[in-house]
């Protein structure tokens, strides 16, 4: 089974979890939200990262998608997760890496879109989220319970 991804704020956060994704067996990152900057600037920093370094695959684009290692992952501009089709695209889980989206009402527009799974790159300080350290305390997660996650710090 593939677990499909979709990743909201393509900054510094976002273009590292792609990195980071595409070591994973079982997952398949199919689309990508940037309000800012457009397909062919999300590409550029994809390719060429002053902090990570070149990427290590091949990065393209067509109007629409960022390529990765010649597999088109679609793009989009919208500015809050509500506008963004996420459903249209089978997305499973979002990384929330905007740094805007942080409380429950903010990220209830991913569960209407259909995303299952939210996990956010900042802390979140709502009723609900676990913030997971892993190795300290990523046991306390029941995927039936836990719904948005963040690993980020308090």
């Amino acid at each position: 089974m593939t677990i499909r991804i979709g990743i909201n704020g393509f900054g510094r956060i976002g273009r590292l979890a792609v990195r980071g994704l595409l070591s994973q067996a079982g997952v398949q990152l199919v689309h990508i939200n940037e309000p800012r900057g457009g397909v062919e600037t999300a590409a550029h920093l994809l390719e060429f990262d002053s902090v990570h370094g070149r990427f290590p695959g091949t990065v393209g684009r067509t109007d629409t998608e960022v390529m990765i290692d010649g597999h088109p992952v679609s793009f989009s501009a919208y500015s809050a997760p509500g506008e963004v089709p996420w459903d249209d695209y089978g997305v499973e889980i979002v990384i929330e890496s905007s740094g805007k989206f942080k409380t429950s009402e903010t990220l209830a527009p991913y569960f209407d879109r259909g995303v299952r799974k939210v996990v956010v790159a900042a802390p979140v300080k709502s009723t609900g989220a676990l913030n997971v350290v892993i190795g300290c305390n990523d046991h306390l997660y029941d995927p039936a319970l836990h719904h948005v996650v963040t690993a980020a710090s308090m």
